[in-house]
C-alpha cells in the first residue's frame, strides 16, 4: 500500500540566497537570513509552478546573455 506522501517525489536545492523544494507540483521558496526576524516563504500551486517554468524557459536567452560576462569574470 502506498500513501499519499509517498507519492510525491521530493527535492531540495538551494538557489542563491533561497531554500527551495518541489512537493506535488508545487514549488516551495524559502528565505531567511541569520539575524534577522524577518524571513519569507512562498508556495506555488502547480499551475502557478508551470506558468513561471514558461516564463523562465522564454527568456533562457537573455538569463544566459546575462550571466556570460559574470561566467567570464569568474573564470579569469
Amino acid at each position: 500500500m502506498t500513501t499519499q506522501t509517498q507519492s510525491y517525489q521530493q527535492d531540495h536545492v538551494k538557489i542563491g540566497r533561497f531554500q527551495s523544494s518541489i512537493e506535488g507540483g508545487k514549488l516551495k521558496l524559502y528565505y531567511h537570513e541569520c539575524g534577522s526576524a524577518s524571513g519569507m516563504f512562498c508556495t506555488l500551486n502547480p499551475e502557478e509552478t508551470r506558468g513561471l517554468e514558461e516564463f523562465l524557459a522564454r527568456h533562457r536567452e537573455d538569463i544566459n546573455h546575462a550571466l556570460d560576462p559574470h561566467e567570464r569574470r569568474c573564470s579569469r
